[in-house]
């Protein structure tokens, strides 16, 4: 692969200098940074496309070719390769006019943690190069803590963290509920853990049969052993399976080994739903429905080629994958090699041209129609809404994007600053923010001062800025943040509110930039409504963090007064439990053991906690 080749896009710029091979282009904004990635057979003839006189573009191309400035080339010796390195590209510098999942950070992954002789499952957002096993993306957390839920009953696996389980001295509460084997007290042998972990792997790879004829043959051992108990365990999960598998659909009874992921993307009005049926051992396992924001892709072809690449970045590959018959010849065998490459083994990309794999397009095709249907309808109900905000709060354009920020702390202590996102109406989780505020005392309008300032700029710096902030709080705090805003000349660009709570019977009130008479709205308000619902949730996710740190401190305050406990001592205990929160609820048993901790300083430390609980659960 050759190193990139850069050019600037001016009136000199002469397409001749480019190749006509196989390989990748990158156009970048006047920053250097990647805003639209793509690939080519031949690089020439793709740029022409772009850049040759005349052209008209729709209005997303237009849009990008008026920000691009630069242009990057990768030669590549393949179609293949170019693929690869465009998957590669768009992963790491997530340009912002490729298609790409909405709020991808926000799809969690169940991992198997293989370092420990007894592996932990647990829930995750980012897949690291650590040694662990992954499943997924998942589409909700609900749905990977059911499926975690699910789990713990089925194969009793822990899901404490390594430090938690060291420091055990008794079983937990899932283990006398039947969720847990309690490895920390060596009530299941290594062995049978690691069958358990590898039963785990192929239930989760959608091979249940396999599961339950490896169970049934462990039951019937178990029940001759004369180990009923172990028996009706087994057997339990036997017939938890076997209800999983009758409700899920049967597509092909002929082929039990059947292995493939069917796909199919709807797009209307510059939305897009993509749909993910898993099909294993004959059966639909699982149905993934995830939403697009669409980049300039012109073909469908181009839409389906990204999603693969992005969403098998992150997914297991299966032996199989099954789209429409919407490419060109030569574009499933460059996809096929790609993920064969992921995956090890070799992966045919197939057309839905008869028989179940047509079916099973019809379903997803149906499915996805359905979903981007629901979006389309929120959307309109959301610009029915947004253009309410703008007209009646005085707005300068659309708030598409709106953020809250909030201010949590008890006599200025503990202080912690929170922005919360909704894009279209909708929250979004990953561009939540908090801020430990570094300003001392009781003076919320110099946090406000303060957590705007470090937004903005940090806003400034990535090209992120909101279109409306609300302010929780009334005049003062307003103009605390227009006054940041005005500093950092972006009140042009971002317009700022400010809600204030109901005092008596007059209701809550509105307080706009420049306007100094606040503005009242009816209860039933869908513009005071939506002000409400941001500034809430700001104030639930401020709230959250300040009890935390409030709590950390009030502990660390009362390992303090624990006559006998110096410095060397209370790192004895912090490093032995792990965490406050784990020493805070040891027992004197648990504490005695510590070893250089004498019995009676032990007692002390325990008494000390034992009196906090107290003082927290009087009225």
């Amino acid at each position: 692969m050759n190193r990139p080749l850069k050019y600037t896009l001016d009136q000199d710029f002469d397409l001749c200098l480019v190749p006509r091979k196989p390989g990748v282009y990158i156009f970048l904004d006047k920053e250097g940074r990647a805003i639209y990635v793509g690939k080519a057979k031949r690089l020439r003839n793709r740029l022409a496309s772009y850049l040759r006189n005349g052209a008209v573009h729709p209005v997303k191309t237009a849009l990008m070719l008026k920000r691009a400035c630069y242009l990057d080339i990768v030669i590549t010796p393949t179609e293949k390769d170019a693929l690869i390195v465009e998957a590669e590209l768009i992963g790491e510098h997530k340009p912002k006019f490729n298609i790409r999942l909405r709020d991808d950070k926000a799809y969690p992954f169940l991992r198997i943690g293989m370092a420990s002789p007894f592996p932990r499952i647990s829930m995750v957002r980012k897949r690291r190069a650590d040694g662990a096993i992954y499943f997924g993306p998942y589409t909700s957390s609900l749905e990977l803590r059911r499926t975690i839920s699910l789990i713990s009953s089925l194969f009793r696996l822990r899901t404490c963290t390594d430090s938690y389980m060291k420091n055990r001295t008794r079983p937990c509460l899932k283990y006398q509920v039947g969720k847990c084997s309690a490895p920390c007290m060596g009530r299941i042998a290594r062995q049978e853990y690691e069958k358990d972990i590898k039963r785990l792997k192929e239930f989760l790879s959608g091979k249940t049969g396999r599961v339950m004829a490896s169970l049934k043959k462990e039951m019937d051992k178990a029940a001759q052993a004369l180990n009923f108990e172990r028996a009706a365990m087994l057997r339990d999960s036997i017939e938890m399976i076997r209800g999983l598998s009758e409700d899920q659909s049967v597509v092909s009874s002929t082929n039990p080994e059947l292995e493939l992921d069917v796909i199919y993307i709807e797009i209307n009005n510059g939305m897009g739903q993509a749909v993910v049926l898993k099909v294993r051992e004959g059966t639909v396992r699982q149905k993934q429905a995830f939403g697009l924001e669409i980049g300039i892709e012109d073909e469908m072809a181009q839409a389906y080629s990204r999603f693969v690449t992005l969403y098998y970045s992150k997914s297991q590959v299966p032996r199989e994958v099954v789209v429409p018959a919407l490419f060109s010849e030569n574009v499933p065998e460059a996809l096929s090699s790609y993920l064969t490459a992921l995956k090890g083994k070799k992966v045919t990309v197939r057309y839905a041209r008869s028989g179940i794999r047509k079916r099973l397009i019809h379903i997803a095709k149906l499915n996805a129609s359905q979903a981007l249907g629901q979006e389309m309808f929120k959307k309109d109900q959301w610009h029915d809404l947004a253009s309410r905000l703008k007209g009646q709060l005085h707005l300068k354009k659309i708030p598409e994007r709106v953020e809250g920020v909030d201010i949590s702390n008890t006599s200025g202590v503990d202080s912690v600053g929170s922005f919360v996102c909704f894009v279209s109406g909708e929250p979004r989780k990953s561009s939540y923010r908090q801020y430990n505020i570094r300003r001392r005392g009781p003076n919320d309008y110099a946090m406000i001062g303060e957590v705007m300032e470090r937004r903005l700029r940090g806003g400034l710096k990535r090209d992120d800025l909101p279109n409306l902030i609300i302010v929780d709080g009334g005049r003062g705090q307003l103009s605390s943040a227009v006054k940041v805003a005005r500093q950092l000349d972006v009140l042009d660009r971002v317009d700022i509110i400010s809600i204030a709570k109901e005092h008596g019977q007059e209701g809550e009130k509105i307080y706009l930039t420049d306007e100094k008479t606040p503005l009242f709205f009816k209860s039933d308000s869908p513009v005071l409504r939506f002000c409400q619902r941001v500034r809430d949730e700001a104030h639930r996710f401020g709230v959250g963090r300040h009890r935390k740190k409030r709590d950390k401190r009030v502990l660390r305050s009362r390992l303090l007064e624990v006559p006998g406990l110096g410095p060397k001592r209370r790192a004895l205990l912090l490093r032995h439990f792990g965490s406050l929160k784990a020493l805070s609820e040891a027992t004197v048993e648990e504490l005695e053991k510590v070893p250089g901790l004498p019995k009676n300083v032990a007692l002390a430390v325990y008494n000390r906690f034992k009196e906090q609980k107290q003082e927290e659960c009087q009225p």
